[in-house]
């Protein structure tokens, strides 16, 4: 079947650096959904921005001109929004807007700066209000969505214009795959949240998982508290507490950053509810500072750790160890993203992923 364009011309996938390979893998799917019944035949261009440095020290972009004017634009990126991030992501929607591409989407899995918890109190202004009108002006307004899985702080959301976020959620993919691992293992599974607002944006999905194994999952969720971007506790368990003892106990949350609460509520299930294994399961892995380090301890009372690729693994040479040896494993969204591409260009719905 001949491929069709949509009112804001061809689509044009982007990738930022370290997206190539991922970039090629969503055209080829987008480009097969066009044989399935009822899907659009739909060509997609992949275009490969070169960043660089002149001797100066400042930066440069070379991107081209081919298959950006006039044409559907979808930057594939992800946080965390590091300095550098930040300004490439800039640098291309700068370039994209000055080369009249007629729409520009960026589909970033993880939000860069999408906290917005003011651990610190007055010491810090919080960012998303200010890194989205930043976005803006880099594409002249040309800016049309921005798509991000499973937001740490769902009301971040409302940092913009309305309906410039759009938040997918991943979590079925990746309670899926960490139920079906463990009742390889025993029949004893219990779901363990951070807190009641987590148990209520993940009950669609968990409603789902249940109907696929056939069982009722037991679950509890905590009263954590933050007292700093680096610190937190669990300061209370409620929900089938009983369910708890000789269980693989699943802790999922959105993401995982430096461990902290996930190796301390590891030791309390166990310690004090007498879980047998804890696996540790999250949208998006961080692992920043020490993490890779503490979960491959000797000690560390977390036994398994499930997360997407939305920020990519295997380039980062700090968690070779952890994926080696199988401690890590990696629930990939590439499928989930082509989907979300697809839909977004066609101007479908793609809150509700198959």
């Amino acid at each position: 079947m001949e491929a069709r364009y949509n009112r804001n011309g061809g689509l044009t996938l982007v990738p930022m650096p370290g997206f190539c390979d991922l970039a090629d893998k969503v055209r080829n799917k987008v480009e097969n959904m066009g044989v399935t019944p009822g899907k659009e035949p739909t060509s997609v261009d992949v275009v490969k921005p070169l960043f660089g440095t002149r001797l100066s020290g400042e930066p440069f972009l070379r991107l081209g001109k081919d298959h950006i004017g006039g044409h559907d634009c979808v930057v594939l990126s992800s946080g965390p929004g590091t300095y550098q991030m930040l300004l490439q992501l800039f640098l291309i929607l700068r370039y994209l807007a000055g080369r009249r591409a007629q729409r520009i989407a960026v589909v970033t899995g993880y939000l860069p700066l999408g906290r917005t918890d003011r651990d610190e109190g007055s010491l810090e202004f919080a960012l998303p209000p200010l890194i989205n009108e930043l976005l803006m002006a880099s594409s002249q307004g040309l800016l049309d969505r921005i798509i991000a899985a499973d937001l740490h702080s769902p009301q971040v959301v409302m940092a913009g214009r309305t309906g410039l976020i759009t938040e997918v959620s991943l979590v079925r993919r990746l309670l899926s795959k960490a139920t079906d691992e463990a009742r390889k293992r025993t029949d004893r599974i219990c779901l363990a949240l951070p807190d009641d607002g987590a148990a209520k944006r993940i009950e669609n999905a968990f409603d789902e998982v249940e109907k696929k194994l056939n069982t009722r999952l037991p679950i509890v969720f905590g009263a954590k508290r933050r007292t700093s971007s680096r610190e937190s506790s669990l300061k209370q368990l409620f929900g089938d507490l009983d369910a708890l003892r000789d269980a693989h106990v699943i802790l999922l949350d959105d993401e995982i950053a430096s461990g902290g609460t996930n190796l301390k509520t590891a030791l309390a299930l166990k310690r004090d509810y007498g879980a047998k294994q804890v696996w540790a399961a999250a949208t998006h892995g961080v692992f920043c500072g020490e993490a890779p380090t503490l979960f491959l301890a000797p000690d560390c009372q977390v036994d398994r750790i499930f997360v997407t690729d939305t920020i990519p693994l295997e380039p980062r040479a700090e968690l070779a160890p952890l994926l080696q040896s199988g401690k890590l494993a990696v629930v990939s969204w590439w499928e989930d993203l082509a989907w979300m591409v697809y839909h977004h260009h066609w101007d479908k719905s793609i809150r509700e992923m198959r």
